[in-house]
């Protein structure tokens, strides 16, 4: 991981980032990664893409999920962006 850029920061610092720029807040502290190389979010979208019929839809699968590419997920100060994120429905 790399340096964080700003301590102590808020979420109005995490929307100032370029959005060439995935920026996330940990413990404080706010973080910002060049955007996936195609390469990777080639990867991420056929991932996405098969887990999609049997998770989302049901097809051969318990369906019920909801899948998200890079979803903003926020847990107290703290905000993530993670490649793919599932949840439960």
């Amino acid at each position: 991981m790399s340096r964080p850029l700003k301590k102590d920061a808020t979420y109005e610092d995490l929307c100032a980032v370029p959005e060439n720029f995935v920026a996330e807040i940990l413990g404080g502290e706010l973080y910002a990664f060049p955007r996936p190389a195609p390469r990777h979010s080639l990867a991420a979208s056929v991932l996405g893409g098969k887990l999609t019929g049997p998770f989302h839809i049901g097809e051969n699968g318990p369906g019920g999920w909801w899948l998200l590419d890079e979803p903003d997920l926020h847990f107290n100060s703290d905000v993530l962006v993670p490649d793919i994120a599932a949840w439960r429905r």
